[in-house]
């Protein structure tokens, strides 16, 4: 009794990882673009995040520009009412 249950824990064993390996293979029918892989420079990726920030700030930048001029239209046009801005916030 003992020998057959050793055996069929060392079934089990070997049916989990030969399906554990069949888990982890590649899919070939997945397409995967470039990985972004981090330089060796700490001084390049210093100036990488430095521009990332800038990157950043300018986007927020513009959006509060785009919103102001739209408020000076608004307000020359006359308009009183007010609108779902939703698609700016």
């Amino acid at each position: 009794m003992k020998l057959r249950s050793l055996f069929l824990v060392a079934a089990g064993i070997g049916i989990g990882y030969s399906v554990s390996q069949k888990m982890r293979q590649d899919d070939p029918e997945v397409v995967r673009g470039p990985q972004q892989s981090s330089s060796g420079s700490p001084t390049l990726r210093l100036v990488t995040g430095q521009a990332q920030r800038f990157a950043d700030q300018a986007s927020v930048r513009s959006v509060d520009v785009i919103r102001r001029a739209r408020g000076a239209i608004r307000g020359r046009l006359g308009e009183t009412e007010t609108f779902d801005d939703a698609a700016w916030n």
